[in-house]
């Protein structure tokens, strides 16, 4: 019979050519896995601990027809199941019905089309890290000096003989009473 399509043979071309291009898709995610990789172990080697997140993309429903939805997507530095790393996370959700949705992995565990979207935002993912850092230390250091205080004020009456102390203690004691 003229003009038939025989669907085995169609479905066994397209299979074939399919794990070709399977075999490209995943070299060529591997690659890039391979790059985040080698970012994470610098990053690491920082010992940071701590979080940022930047933003891939976001959208909202159509508010004018009560359509309430909204989506985010966000590459970060976090510790995800144990271990620090770049992360990718999308959030979705209705604030018409107060549902959201977060989804969390690894760079190299999240969805492809994810990844692909996320390798674009390294740089400013690195940018955030840089000024999270800067105004953490700070913080810090302010409770460092507020610590220090306390400290100073421990070791001081510490070093205050026993016998002080308690008749101190003691006439503290009478006067509150």
């Amino acid at each position: 019979m003229a003009g038939t399509i025989n669907i085995s043979e169609v479905v066994t071309s397209f299979y074939s050519d399919l794990k070709t291009v399977a075999a490209d898709l995943n070299a060529a995610s591997g690659e890039l896995g391979k790059c985040i990789a080698e970012i994470d172990d610098g990053l690491k080697t920082l010992n940071l601990g701590i979080t940022v997140w930047a933003e891939i993309g976001k959208g909202h429903g159509d508010f004018e027809i009560g359509d309430e939805t909204y989506w985010s997507e966000e590459i970060g530095y976090s510790k995800w199941g144990g271990r620090w790393g770049i992360c990718l996370r999308k959030t979705s959700g209705d604030d018409g019905a107060g549902e959201e949705i977060c989804e969390q992995w690894l760079f190299n565990e999240a969805p492809r089309a994810l990844r692909l979207k996320g390798a674009d935002h390294l740089v400013t993912l690195l940018q955030r890290l840089n000024e999270e850092g800067i105004k953490i230390a700070k913080m810090i250091r302010a409770k460092a000096a507020d610590t220090q205080e306390v400290a100073g004020a421990i070791t001081r009456a510490a070093s205050v003989p026993k016998k002080g102390r308690t008749a101190g203690a003691q006439v503290r004691l009478e006067e509150a009473k």
